[in-house]
């Protein structure tokens, strides 16, 4: 039973390791979104994208993860947003919803300060059927149940049109969750995580922009993670870009802008130890653009070009 009820919760853990408990993604250069609620509403435009996630190609398992987003602004001072998600890894699985809402405050003509909060539902499961025990009947098993957890995250995003700079905070009641109804009770904490991240665009010419971001997650535990990225955009409509996430992989992303929609596309070589056993993770981004915001003085198509999930299109 004690080895069942260890792997058990190695495979919940899985979403911890690495600041993953809100499920990493490469894709924050299209969809800042995805790691800071205060970007709702800052866009000239209203993004709905989808994003697919297959992480560690080739081990049995591995964390698969599904996102469906969407943000909009409530006149020029308000944004809204929501989020689904879906994230498993083995039997376990995590799905849920948030909502948000922002306030923004203009600083100059051409910056503006967001501050946004959003609330949480989660629901925490493990799927008894793909467990498999020496002991009949075992009790870790019988006993394992699903919870819904409820939580908040914060943000705070001051943007132009040339730089971007954002702090955010999840799971910032901190709960615990417990699957397994033993006599000794088992808890998983869910811990804050923070995110720093902020960028730059250089144009270089009348069709090249350069643009140098970065990204630090930050755990309870101590456990920091530093992205350095780099982004290219010709014409507005073609990028490429590299992501090097310390300790654990270089990402290689492409998007290309196709007016009212976005496509993204990278791929993470892993650099652990685990890299032996995986060939890579993929990762593919949708973006549709809807509303315009008809303030705006200039082409919506053309706002926010280079950084949109940490990077600031979309």
């Amino acid at each position: 039973m004690k080895n069942i009820l260890t792997i058990s919760l190695i495979i919940l853990g899985l979403s911890t390791i690495k600041s993953q408990q809100i499920g990493l993604t490469s894709q924050y250069l299209f969809n800042d979104f995805a790691i800071n609620p205060a970007v709702a509403g800052t866009k000239s435009y209203s993004p709905l994208s989808i994003s697919f996630r297959r992480q560690w190609l080739g081990i049995d398992e591995a964390p698969v993860t599904q996102n469906l987003m969407y943000h909009t602004f409530l006149g020029e001072s308000t944004g809204i947003g929501g989020h689904v998600f879906n994230d498993a890894s083995g039997p376990s699985r995590r799905t849920g919803i948030s909502t948000t809402f922002a306030y923004n405050i203009k600083t100059s003509k051409k910056t503006k300060l967001s501050f946004g909060m959003s609330g949480s539902l989660t629901q925490f499961s493990i799927n008894r059927d793909r467990l498999i025990t020496d002991i009949p009947g075992d009790i870790a098993i019988i006993n394992l149940n699903n919870q819904l957890i409820g939580d908040c995250n914060f943000g705070i995003y001051w943007s132009g049109e040339k730089h971007f700079v954002g702090i955010s905070g999840y799971n910032l009641f901190e709960n615990k969750t417990d699957l397994t109804s033993l006599t000794t009770p088992i808890t998983n904490t869910l811990n804050r995580v923070f995110y720093a991240h902020g960028g730059y665009n250089f144009k270089l010419g009348a069709v090249i922009e350069i643009q140098p971001s970065m990204i630090v997650r930050m755990m309870n535990n101590n456990l920091v993670q530093l992205d350095g990225n780099l982004k290219l955009t010709v014409k507005n409509a073609y990028s490429l870009g590299i992501s090097y996430r310390n300790k654990d992989a270089i990402a290689f992303i492409a998007g290309i802008n196709l007016g009212t929609t976005t496509v993204g596309y990278s791929y993470d070589l892993g650099i652990s130890e685990i890299k032996t056993y995986n060939s890579g993770t993929h990762e593919v981004f949708l973006c549709y653009k809807l509303k315009k915001n008809n303030n705006s003085k200039t082409p919506w198509k053309n706002r926010n070009r280079v950084y949109s999930s940490n990077t600031s299109e979309n």
